[in-house]
């Protein structure tokens, strides 16, 4: 098997590389800048002609990326030139990733069913990239498949997210401002990847992947301070970021239908962040 992963050295990118190689895939990385190209693209799948497809590449996931310019050539553009290229390639399944920001606000576990009521423009432009994959997948009757991932963490996160942040401050001493109220569902990326793995085999939509639990912001810090046995450094703050929700977790059904199985806690997971982050 040959799979092409775009943002291949982001955080998820490289444990899904790592994961394919372990399966015995060919892995080939494709540089988010060619995705701007049509042309070079098209040459670039003509010639690789891969069985899979991990399209990871996007910008306005973090909170410094806020060019709203950016944030719609690089998620929507760059998606419509990848469905272009790959039009006429024999794939087994391509697989987008979306988010958890496409639902907005709920009162309830997201499902994928569910309307999506994004209020940023990041949610809306990966919204748009989940109906423009449905549409050209009917239209030109192509397996792809759009994943939402919920709040995934583990080793090799970028230092200025939220657990790698904590771990910092515990180990170094560093503040950082925390508003404790919010919550997350956390999957630990080695679960994150193993839902990865099922979706990739079945021609489904959409599909969320996320442990169905959430915990709030504090009872994370509160948790690392348990597992390291000391203190964090932090000032309270209210309402951080303006999308933080005090519901975000995942109707995880479709995904347990799969096989699938939680094998992380979130204590165990971050046990195994910690030790492993330098």
């Amino acid at each position: 098997m040959k799979s092409v992963i775009d943002g291949a050295h982001g955080f998820i990118g490289q444990h899904l590389a790592m994961r394919l190689l372990d399966l015995d895939h060919e892995v080939k990385t494709l540089d988010h800048f060619i995705l701007a190209d049509p042309v070079r693209l098209r040459e670039y799948f003509e010639f690789e002609k891969p069985d899979y497809i991990f399209h990871l590449s996007a910008y306005g996931n973090h909170y410094n990326q806020i060019d709203d310019d950016m944030i719609f050539y690089a998620n929507i553009e760059n998606t419509w030139n990848l469905l272009k290229a790959t039009k006429d390639i024999n794939y087994k399944n391509l697989i987008n990733f979306g988010s958890s920001s496409e639902y907005g606000p709920k009162t309830a576990p997201m499902h994928e069913s569910h309307l999506l009521e994004t209020d940023t423009i990041y949610g809306a432009t990966k919204a748009a990239n989940t109906n423009l994959c449905r549409a050209f997948a009917k239209k030109y009757h192509k397996n792809i498949t759009t994943i939402r991932p919920f709040s995934v963490y583990g080793e090799g996160e970028a230092n200025f997210r939220f657990i790698p942040r904590v771990i910092s401050s515990l180990k170094d001493g560093k503040p950082f401002p925390l508003d404790p109220y919010p919550t997350h569902d956390w999957i630990y990326i080695e679960d994150f990847i193993d839902g990865v793995i099922k979706a990739m085999k079945d021609n489904l939509d959409v599909i969320n992947i996320g442990t169905g639990l959430q915990t709030t912001n504090m009872e994370v810090v509160n948790m690392l301070e348990e597992i390291s046995g000391r203190k964090s450094v932090y000032t309270l703050v209210e309402q951080l970021r303006g999308y933080d929700s005090f519901n975000w977790i995942a109707d995880n059904s479709l995904l347990k239908a799969l096989g699938w199985k939680q094998k992380h806690s979130l204590r165990e997971g971050l046990k195994k962040t910690y030790e492993r982050t330098i």
